[in-house]
């Protein structure tokens, strides 16, 4: 079949060569599509990611990755379906950190666990949230910002996308180093959240989406979590605005359902490694404020081991109900 043929066959599609990189054994790749379930919805961050990682991928093993949306509860629809799946290296998970460290902690009847049911590919990307405001606010730093609500505490608001997501936990860590009051708005994803906080509904919030507004003149963005942004490198870090050691930083990662043999692991870890010394691609991801951060096998599950640790002990200090 023709590769067009194929694409309007199979709709998410993305076709390579045959001729690309060979795969660990005769039986791997083979004919069979490759599936990435990305448990997101279409359009934000980590369908981009999936995508574009998919199409490297796919140029690099010689073969078809289709791209499967599987959005709802955080996440956890989509990657309790990748935990269930044949582990023959034709199913993977695009996971992230609300998938493999916050969730646990947030959903008490998850479908998954995300230690025991996954073998970890590779971390691909490391992303500083941003710190933004609605200009009326006249915050034009996070230290105006800090100062404001030092001096007036419970009067400022925050939106979160929702309780135990990035955003929440990130703002909370910040609460914490900066010793502010301030009065949390919960919503139901990002989305309506950072359009609340657009316009004026809301006074800040910490996010991962949120450059598009900021670049449109509609959020002032005061600072970023973890390293300087590519898309935004005039901006400092909590850490150099006045809170030595700050550092949060959202993720994603490729995971393969736990028994899929450690050589398709190998070579799926390998492509992505190749990928990501793309500059092309890294480009691209640096336009919308992503780092590309790849880091595969033992690095990668301590990677993990510290992100699960670390978000446990900022619930705890920080004295947060994260279940839903």
């Amino acid at each position: 079949m023709s590769c067009a043929k194929t694409l309007l066959a199979i709709g998410l599609a993305f076709c390579a060569p045959l001729a690309g990189a060979a795969g660990p054994g005769p039986s791997w790749p083979g004919d069979k599509p490759i599936r990435l379930i990305v448990p997101y919805p279409a359009g934000g961050n980590a369908d981009m990611i999936g995508r574009v990682f998919a199409r490297a991928l796919g140029d690099r093993l010689g073969q078809i990755f289709i791209v499967d949306n599987r959005p709802g509860a955080g996440g956890s629809i989509g990657t309790g379906i990748a935990a269930k799946a044949e582990p023959d290296g034709h199913t993977l998970l695009l996971g992230d950190i609300a998938t493999h460290a916050i969730n646990r902690l947030s959903m008490p009847n998850l479908p998954y666990d995300a230690q025991r049911d996954f073998a970890p590919v590779a971390r691909l990307t490391s992303v500083s949230l941003l710190l933004v405001a609605n200009p009326k606010t006249g915050f034009k730093s996070a230290g105006d910002f800090i100062a404001y609500a030092k001096a007036h505490p419970g009067k400022l608001s925050y939106a979160t996308g929702g309780i135990g997501t990035p955003s929440q936990l990130a703002m909370e860590m910040l609460r914490g180093a900066a010793g502010i009051d301030l009065l949390a708005v919960p919503y139901k994803g990002s989305a309506p959240a950072l359009n609340d906080v657009a316009s004026g509904q809301v006074d800040v919030m910490i996010d991962g989406a949120a450059a598009p507004l900021v670049k449109g003149g509609k959020l002032d963005l005061l600072a970023v979590t973890a390293d300087r942004s590519p898309a935004f490198p005039d901006t400092p870090t909590l850490a150099e605005a006045g809170l030595p050691g700050f550092r949060f930083a959202s993720w994603h990662g490729v995971f393969a359902p736990r028994g899929t043999p450690p050589a398709v692991v190998d070579a799926l870890a390998a492509a992505i490694a190749e990928a990501a010394r793309d500059e092309g691609l890294r480009r691209q991801f640096q336009e919308q404020g992503i780092a590309l951060d790849t880091r595969a096998g033992a690095a990668f599950a301590s990677f993990l081991d510290e992100q699960r640790e670390s978000i446990e002990t900022l619930a705890r200090e920080r004295g947060l109900r994260l279940a839903q």
